[in-house]
């Protein structure tokens, strides 16, 4: 039962990610992650078509690659032009939300500099284990 929730919500998700693609203003790639969250608890290969997939595949590498300091300047860049849009254009007269599209455009930011800064991490991590295989076939050879 709980398969069949994770690949309706998937489906769904995935279309509103795709819509994303062509409308201002709706997300694309937070949709497209969320699909292959679902689609990897709901239907392996529903995932591996996703992660395949030229158009979908390319959102979800580069976010699990990472992005450079330039790329991620662009990205929240790109990202608070649409807030202060919104923010003056759309919201002239209603200082409510104002201050509530200025809330999650800090709490966008912050999530973006957690999520696309991973890369970094990932390869300190790959040196470490690099070192220590280094480290024990030096053990290995010392000990022969």
């Amino acid at each position: 039962m709980m398969r069949y929730l994770y690949i309706t919500l998937g489906l769904i998700t995935l279309s509103l990610g795709l819509l994303g693609i062509v409308t201002p203003g709706l997300p694309t790639t937070p949709f497209i992650l969320l699909t292959a969250f679902l689609f990897a608890k709901g239907s392996p290969k529903l995932h591996q078509k996703l992660l395949d997939n030229r158009l979908t595949g390319r959102y979800i590498r580069r976010v699990n690659d990472g992005f450079s300091i330039k790329g991620m300047a662009i990205s929240i860049g790109i990202m608070w032009c649409m807030i202060c849009f919104t923010v003056f254009v759309m919201f002239r007269n209603n200082e409510t939300m104002r201050f509530v599209m200025f809330g999650l455009g800090m709490i966008g930011t912050v999530a973006q500099i957690i999520v696309l800064r991973k890369k970094k991490k990932r390869e300190r991590i790959m040196l470490r284990i690099e070192n220590e295989i280094q480290e024990e076939d030096m053990d290995k050879l010392k000990a022969s």
